[in-house]
């Protein structure tokens, strides 16, 4: 029986199917456009409402003097010249400075290295992982008080592990040289959980036949961690190190308040806190916006240093 041409057409299965027109791409990408804006909405609208409106609000009130009862009054660049006479204001500077080079770093290595022990497959790593991520689910006011009942000298349980083999631990909190790096320490244990995850996304973004190759070449454990992945993670080493900065120079001010109120003697007076006592303290909101104006201005000179670091070593 013949086969007609038509229905040869029919059963060819190898045919081209029509190439989508135009139309049909613009179509299709504005779908998408529209899709990606409506995932993206909430998040901006709450990005604009909490970062973009505080920050204008903030920038155009240092010129301001306001008290929050009397109507502002225009000041000029008065504000902006009083914070270049001001010491406690360069010695917040300094604190937080301090809390980014004793923070940022150690809390980089440390969650890398977590991530790589509970990215093993072994019974029980998945009640590790749940301890490692309890920390966010605690808020900074719970935590403080926590900490604050570790580091008591006299009941805390530190100070008790230290009696039972003979030393004394001194008060941490009150103690000029400690009260910081004690902070530090309770922030770096406050900022793992989201290293670590961080970090165990891009471990598994690695594939398994690197590993195979750096096995089939000898390479031991240690070896295959410092050249293979930890090279391999450095993208989200830079949002981590981003992350953490940010984490540092501003996350303090309530973990400060509540442990030492920024002592002994300005100590932990960092520059979220010195901003918060001079707006709801000395009731100078114009300064405060000042204050908080250099804060933003620390944060985006660092971050912006560390990523033309990272530029020119990968040259």
């Amino acid at each position: 029986m013949a086969i007609t041409t038509h229905e040869a057409r029919g059963t060819d299965v190898n045919r081209r199917r029509p190439v989508p027109g135009r139309r049909s791409k613009r179509r299709y990408s504005r779908v998408d456009a529209a899709s990606a804006w409506t995932l993206l909405a909430p998040a901006l609208i709450l990005f604009t409402i909490f970062i973009i409106i505080p920050t204008i609000a903030a920038l155009a009130l240092s010129f301001f003097s306001w008290n929050f009862f009397d109507a502002p009054q225009w000041v000029g660049g008065a504000n902006f010249a009083k914070l270049f006479t001001d010491a406690d204001a360069w010695g917040s500077l300094a604190v937080t400075f301090e809390f980014v080079i004793l923070g940022v770093i150690p809390t980089i290595i440390l969650g890398f290295l977590l991530a790589v022990l509970v990215n093993v497959k072994m019974r029980g790593i998945g009640v590790l992982r749940v301890l490692y991520f309890v920390p966010v689910v605690v808020s900074a006011a719970v935590s403080s008080v926590l900490w604050t009942f570790l580091y008591d000298s006299r009941q805390g349980p530190i100070a008790a592990l230290l009696r039972a083999f003979g030393l004394t631990m001194p008060d941490v909190l009150t103690t000029q040289s400690l009260a910081a790096p004690a902070l530090v320490v309770m922030m770096i244990w406050m900022g793992l959980p989201i290293v670590i995850i961080l970090y165990l996304s891009g471990l598994q973004r690695i594939s398994p036949d690197i590993y195979a190759a750096a096995a089939l070449d000898g390479a031991g454990k240690w070896r295959t961690l410092w050249s293979i992945t930890w090279p391999n993670v450095s993208g989200t080493t830079f949002v981590v190190a981003v992350l953490q900065i940010i984490n540092f120079v501003a996350g303090s001010l309530d973990i400060s308040l509540i442990m030492t109120n920024g002592g002994p003697l300005g100590a932990t007076r960092a520059l979220g806190l010195y901003a918060y006592q001079a707006a709801f303290t000395d009731q100078n909101v114009g300064y405060a916006s000042v204050l908080s104006v250099l804060q933003l201005v620390v944060i985006v000179a660092i971050v912006s240093l560390g990523q033309w670091i990272i530029r020119r070593s990968n040259r």
